[in-house]
């Protein structure tokens, strides 16, 4: 499974929609005040590419 974020609320550039598969962005978002502007989703399929 691989984990990605969806972005919910417009942030430092992404917009609603975006779809983050970069792991090191990731755990930066989660771990700042803007992973109430994201939604965790996990995927069979990596989105990497």
């Amino acid at each position: 499974m691989s984990l990605h974020l969806v972005v919910t609320k417009p942030f430092l550039g992404f917009v609603r929609g975006d779809v983050i598969a970069d792991s090191a962005k990731i755990d930066e978002i989660l771990a700042s005040e803007y992973k109430k502007s994201v939604n965790r989703v996990a995927s069979p399929v990596s989105l990497k590419g």
